[in-house]
C-alpha cells in the first residue's frame, strides 16, 4: 500500500457524490441470488477505491472486499454504503480497521437499515405521493405527472444526504442515529401522515350505494335502504369496504389479482340484481 499520511482526507465531496450516484443508478440493476446488491455496491464504490489504492493489489482486494454479499433498501440504505466508503479512507489512510470489522458492521446494519427504508420510502412516501398523483390524474389535472415526480426526486435527495451522513460520522453513525431513537420518531411521524392520507382518499374516491328499496302498504313514497344508513352513520358502507379488504389482505398475505377479481365479480352480480 502507498504511504499516506494517517488521518489525512482523500475523498472530496465530488467523489462521495458520484458514489452516491453510482448506488442509485446501479443498486438492483445487478441483484443476483448469490451476493444479492454485492456487485452493485462494490460497482458504485470503483472510483472512489481507485483513488484510495493507488496500488493494483490493494485495489483488487477492496474490489473484493466489496462485492461480498449484500442486501439493503437503496435510499435507507445508503447511509452503510456512506459508512463503509468511510471506513475504506481510514483503513487507506493507516488506520486499522480490519476486513471482519467492515464485514460485521455492513452485515449488521443492512437488515435494520432495509426494514426501516421499506416501511419509510416503499410503504409510505411512495403509497402517498402516488396516491395523490392517482387522484389528480384521474380528475384529467396535469398536475399528477409533477406529483409523480417528486418519489424519485424526494428519495434521490435523501438518500444522498444519508450516505454523506454515514461518510462524515464514520461506522458509529448509524449506532448513534439507532440509539437515539430518531428514525423510531421519523417512521411513526410519517405512517400517522400516511393513514390521514390514505383515510382521505379512500372517503374521497370508495363509493357504495344500496339500490333496493321497498315500499309499505299504505305508504306514499318507497323507503331507501341507502337513506336509512346515511341517516345512522353516512359513509358506513365505504368504511365496511374497506375494513373487508383490509381484512382480506391481511389474511390472505397481499393476493391482490384475487382480490381485484372478486371485487369485479362481487360489483357485477350485484348490479346485475340491481343491489348497487
Amino acid at each position: 500500500m502507498a504511504e499516506v499520511e494517517k488521518g489525512k482526507q482523500i475523498l472530496t465531496k465530488s467523489d462521495v457524490n458520484r458514489a452516491w450516484r453510482n448506488w442509485w443508478l446501479y443498486c438492483e440493476v445487478q441483484s443476483n441470488n448469490v451476493s444479492f446488491q454485492g456487485l452493485s455496491h462494490m460497482l458504485s464504490m470503483m472510483d472512489s477505491l481507485r483513488k484510495l489504492y493507488p496500488n493494483d493489489d490493494d485495489f483488487r482486494a477492496a474490489l473484493q472486499r466489496n462485492s461480498q454479499f449484500y442486501n439493503t433498501e437503496g435510499t435507507i440504505g445508503a447511509v452503510v454504503n456512506g459508512m463503509t466508503l468511510s471506513m475504506e479512507e481510514e483503513r487507506a489512510t493507516g488506520e486499522n480497521v480490519p476486513d471482519e470489522v467492515m464485514y460485521s458492521i455492513r452485515t449488521a446494519l443492512m437488515g435494520p437499515m432495509a426494514g426501516i427504508g421499506d416501511s419509510l420510502v416503499w410503504g409510505t412516501l411512495k403509497t402517498i405521493s402516488l396516491s395523490i398523483a392517482t387522484t389528480f390524474a384521474l380528475s384529467g389535472n396535469l398536475v399528477a405527472v409533477p406529483i409523480a415526480l417528486l418519489f424519485p426526486l424526494v428519495t434521490y435527495f435523501i438518500g444522498q444526504w444519508l450516505y454523506g451522513l454515514g461518510y462524515s460520522l464514520g461506522r458509529n453513525a448509524v449506532m448513534d442515529m439507532l440509539k437515539s431513537g430518531i428514525m423510531d420518531k421519523i417512521i411513526i411521524s410519517c405512517g400517522m401522515l400516511g393513514l390521514m392520507v390514505m383515510g382521505a382518499l379512500s372517503a374521497e374516491n370508495v363509493s357504495l350505494s344500496i339500490l333496493t328499496e321497498f315500499t309499505l302498504e299504505n305508504a306514499a313514497d318507497p323507503i331507501s335502504i341507502q337513506s336509512m344508513i346515511d341517516s345512522v352513520a353516512p359513509g358506513l358502507l365505504p368504511l365496511a369496504v374497506i375494513g373487508l379488504v383490509y381484512l382480506y389482505l391481511k389474511k390472505h398475505n397481499n393476493k391482490y389479482g384475487m382480490l381485484i377479481i372478486g371485487i369485479i365479480v362481487i360489483s357485477v352480480i350485484a348490479a346485475f340484481f340491481g343491489i348497487v
